[in-house]
């Protein structure tokens, strides 16, 4: 009997290997599949998986957690002061005797997605909440869609 060539003769886990590239193509061919049937049977599904969000709203989300983030390094900086407020946000980056500011190791206030810094009102008898708020891309009071005012009294951040 002859000797079995080298090119002939198959190791065992060839099988295997051949066994589970031919499952990974299959799992990957009904994944698309599926997704391409549930895509044209509901066109509103999986519409954030297949289409870019827009700029303007992502800037907006920015700024609205940027709002509730100076809005909680507020809420420290009055426990840490017997309920009073700071006259101004530069004072929530000041070092306390921990070497820490309100927002944590941060030295400055995060600004709007603009780049413009965002304005504060501390409260006061007519008004007990603090107000911050961002004028939007345009930097003017008012406007609508990406220009529209951002205000922590229009967002009932929550306390």
């Amino acid at each position: 009997m002859a000797p079995l060539s080298s090119s002939t003769a198959q190791s065992p886990a060839q099988p295997a290997l051949r066994s589970w590239i031919q499952f990974a193509l299959l799992t990957v061919l009904l994944t698309g599949g599926a997704i391409l049937l549930l895509r044209l049977l509901r066109p509103s599904a999986l519409r954030g998986l297949f289409s870019r969000s827009d700029p303007a709203e992502v800037r907006r989300g920015q700024a609205q957690s940027n709002l509730k983030w100076i809005d909680e390094a507020l809420l420290v900086y009055a426990h840490e002061h017997q309920g009073q407020y700071p006259a101004r946000l530069d004072e929530l980056v000041v070092p306390g005797p921990d070497g820490k500011t309100c927002f944590g190791a941060q030295r400055e206030v995060p600004l709007d997605p603009w780049q413009r810094a965002f304005r504060y009102e501390p409260p006061t008898g007519a008004h007990p909440r603090p107000r911050i708020w961002s004028l939007g891309a345009d930097g003017e009071a008012g406007g609508e869609g990406e220009n529209a005012d951002l205000d922590s009294d229009s967002l009932l951040l929550d306390r």
